[in-house]
């Protein structure tokens, strides 16, 4: 039987980006009290799948670091524990965590991104992304959307939850390239499109590079135009066409992305082996730089 997931070309390395959603598992809608369906062996069981893919970087979404009744889960630092790597994480809030029943405060969280890699990243920054203000609509009047011409101040504060990246350059096999990872809003696509702007923005920095994440999107999106024209999609490289079921990465989605510049794809897929450890499977890119 063909081994699913042999290393890497010779020469070249491999990148992941994993939306993991901070242990809970699967299922809709999001768990009230979502911090006591955290699982220690689910995160175990990830780390364990993530260090198996052989990917010298690993980009994580949706991990957390919370205290809730006093217990402290710093969900970054334990996952670099469990697969032996470096660790970058970045969060632009924190937010308390209610008893749904009580409506009472048991202790904080932050929600954001993760960078491990076999070598310390260099050169690393956070970046916070826009936020809609209150007197914008979700979606313009008329469309088809649930809250179409509803303005923000209206609706729960979820819906502009502050997103950020996070990177920085980290030693390849042939040298420096440059990592970020995202994770944009899931509703209203003027944010989406503004996040994704900074997004094109902060990646001027020198080829090569590796931009990942869960986009809330599928690529061909109108609001992820400014990342397609700077950017590769890992994908469209390979000959995987967009609405190809084959980037399908969260149920019947294609929302989470690899796009490079100043590098040859060698292979890109999705590891739906990896079951139901997330509501997302991992994204899985074998890279290497251009021969001249």
């Amino acid at each position: 039987m063909r081994d699913p997931n042999p290393p890497a070309p010779s020469g070249g390395f491999r990148v992941v980006s994993w939306n993991i959603r901070a242990g809970i598992g699967p299922g809709e809608p999001f768990p009230p009290g979502w911090w006591r369906h955290v699982s220690l062996k689910r995160l175990e069981a990830i780390a364990a799948f993530a260090a198996g893919l052989e990917a010298d970087v690993v980009t994580l979404q949706e991990v957390a670091i919370l205290n809730a009744d006093g217990a402290l889960l710093d969900q970054p630092s334990l996952l670099a524990t469990l697969t032996g790597l470096e660790v970058r994480y970045a969060a632009t809030h924190a937010y308390p965590l209610v008893e749904p029943e009580t409506d009472r405060s048991v202790g904080s969280a932050m929600w954001g991104n993760a960078i491990l890699t076999r070598e310390p990243l260099h050169d690393p920054f956070a970046l916070g992304l826009p936020r809609a203000a209150d007197d914008e609509l979700v979606e313009p009047t008329g469309a088809d959307h649930a809250l179409a011409g509803i303005p923000y101040a209206d609706v729960e504060p979820g819906h502009r939850e502050p997103r950020c990246a996070v990177g920085g350059r980290v030693a390849l096999p042939g040298g420096s390239v440059g990592i970020l990872t995202t994770h944009l809003t899931y509703i209203g696509r003027d944010q989406r499109a503004r996040q994704a702007e900074t997004i094109a923005e902060t990646t001027g920095m020198p080829p090569p590079l590796v931009v990942t994440g869960d986009f809330n999107a599928p690529i061909e999106a109108a609001e992820l135009a400014t990342l397609r024209a700077s950017l590769t999609d890992a994908f469209d490289a390979v000959g995987v066409a967009q609405g190809d079921d084959r980037r399908r990465s969260c149920g019947p989605w294609s929302i989470d992305h690899v796009l490079v510049r100043g590098l040859d794809v060698e292979g890109c897929r999705v590891a739906r082996e990896a079951g139901d450890l997330s509501d997302h499977w991992p994204v899985v890119v074998d890279l290497r730089r251009p021969a001249h």
